[in-house]
């Protein structure tokens, strides 16, 4: 543990000593489990397969396609014949970002992502009369991989004002140094903190202590950016994907009702790469004038999750002759089981060439860890209509969610406050679905269109530029029929949201608008058994 003097950059107390002094505070999880995480964690696409890409995610009144497993297990029943099924995805994400702080700056970036579209089998059971149908299948029904790149410059503060500590987040231990005599030259004050960006930074001197603001009974600690103008540049980026594995039944209840149900478990990986740099360009802090001379700083975080979870879907569809049909769905609640591991790496420039770095070596583990946790997500309720003659099918689905029920759980810890900060900020949700096919010979055109709702409450998620963040979402697709056998799918659906960044939490702190357009492009095949 670094000693603070009156002197800048002061000695360095033996690394054994460091160790013990670390024993003795608490760390504090440098990860995050939010009610931002949670929503991460809990959203979907509104569609899986090719087909269902395609009609933008329509078939809550029943449809005899595989991803009735996701949308209304009851579909299955509508399958004339055992078959499988498997496509690829292709992502494209565009993020554009606006920096809006003392300057304003836009950037783009894009990236690309490969996955796993969905494997499906479906087996009809032969019987006397009505149906039975058993269904299995992986699918994709997230993608989390954007990147962020942002860049400006700040005037009005610094990242080194984060990592200051407020009261409650450190104490100070003192002694009366090597003469044993207070209030001497050698008099020693040693801050133990219980936040782990600000003991970093103070290591690093990123931030520091003055002995006379202490004694004075002020807050001690000081920033080592104190005037002038930075340059803060960063980069954000997100990777992973959640997919659903399904086992699903459906029975034909009644004339022309299908009832069928899906044990479902979503298993997922998200990464979270942030790296920020923050430079003294013009030189402002110089060691003159009561500055440091504080030349640059790095900050990198690294966060990933591992997701998996169980949940049950139960579902009816009601169809007539003359062509209409009508569906209705329920989801049980989501149980999650989340580990997640994180790290910090900071590392701290002076002009007079000083230059140290923590989070690098094995030892220095401040910033770094595990935690496991749970996420309960609400229940789900589907209802959709339909309408099929001859060569067409026109679908409309509603799916409604009371987010305020969502819950994150731990052994370890409470998470009282984030459970009502979720019941007090998030409200019911109403997502809603249309698709329409048409059939020309062997070859079928689709299209579709979707809405994802966002379930925060104007007070707490308007964004800066009024917009909510609301998901888009349109789809078309073609399918080509071979020997009555086979069918080769193509489909393509475009995504947009609004979104946006604080750079860190400090009053003033730049902000960063986001646009994120996502494209999905996937190939795929069926086949009649």
């Amino acid at each position: 543990m670094r000693k603070a003097h009156n002197n800048p950059r002061a000695g360095r107390v033996s690394s054994l000593g460091l160790a013990l002094l670390l024993a003795l505070f608490v760390v504090s999880s440098a990860s995050a489990q939010t009610i931002e995480d949670a929503l991460r964690f809990s959203s979907r696409q509104p569609m899986t397969g090719v087909r269902s890409l395609g009609m933008a995610g329509a078939g809550a009144a029943g449809i005899a396609d595989y991803s009735a497993m996701f949308s209304n297990p009851a579909g299955l029943g509508y399958f004339r014949s055992s078959g499988f099924s498997g496509s690829l995805s292709f992502f494209s994400t565009e993020d554009q970002g606006r920096f809006t702080g003392p300057s304003t700056n836009a950037l783009d970036n894009r990236i690309n992502d490969t996955q796993l579209g969905h494997l499906a089998y479906v087996h009809k059971v032969r019987t006397r009369q009505g149906s039975l149908v058993f269904g299995a299948a992986i699918n994709q029904i997230e993608s989390f991989s954007r990147e962020l790149y942002y860049s400006g410059d700040n005037g009005d503060n610094s990242v080194t004002d984060f990592f200051l500590p407020v009261a409650g987040e450190y104490s100070v231990d003192t002694n009366d140094g090597e003469d044993g005599i207070p209030n001497t030259a050698d008099d020693e004050f040693i801050p133990v903190f219980d936040r782990d960006l600000s003991f970093i930074a103070f290591e690093l001197f990123a931030i520091d202590f003055d002995v006379d603001a202490f004694e004075a009974g002020n807050n001690p600690f000081f920033p080592a950016v104190s005037t002038g103008t930075v340059e803060q540049t960063g980069t954000i980026r997100e990777e992973g994907a959640m997919h659903e594995i399904n086992l699903g039944v459906a029975a034909e209840a009644a004339e022309r009702v299908m009832v069928g149900a899906s044990l479902n478990i979503p298993v997922g990986k998200w990464t979270l790469d942030r790296f920020q740099t923050e430079d003294d360009v013009n030189n402002a802090n110089d060691g003159a004038g009561g500055t440091t001379d504080f030349a640059s700083l790095d900050w990198t975080q690294t966060i990933e999750s591992n997701l998996v979870g169980v949940n049950v879907r139960a579902g009816v569809s009601v169809s007539t002759p003359s062509g209409f049909r009508a569906g209705a769905s329920i989801e049980t609640p989501t149980y999650y089981e989340i580990s997640e591991d994180y790290s910090t790496i900071m590392t701290v420039r002076f002009d007079d060439g000083f230059r140290d770095s923590y989070g690098d070596d094995f030892s220095e583990d401040v910033g770094a860890g595990s935690f496991d946790y749970n996420l309960i997500t609400p229940w789900r309720l589907g209802l959709g209509v339909g309408y099929s003659k001859r060569d067409l099918r026109v679908m409309v689905d509603a799916e409604v969610i009371d987010w305020s029920q969502m819950e994150l759980d731990s052994d370890l810890v409470s998470f009282a406050e984030e459970n009502r900060f979720i019941a007090q900020n998030l409200e019911d949700a109403v997502n809603v679905r249309a698709g329409i096919e048409y059939d020309f010979g062997p070859l079928t055109v689709r299209g579709g269109v979707a809405s994802i709702s966002d379930p925060r409450k104007t007070s707490y998620g308007r964004l800066d530029s009024g917009d909510d963040r609301s998901r888009a979402f349109v789809g078309v697709g073609l399918s080509y029929r071979a020997a009555d056998r086979f069918v080769f799918d193509v489909a393509w659906s475009g995504e947009q949201f609004y979104d946006e960044f604080v750079t860190y939490g400090v009053e003033g702190a730049p902000l960063v608008s986001e646009e994120v357009l996502r494209g999905r492009f996937a190939i795929g095949i069926r086949a009649k058994l």
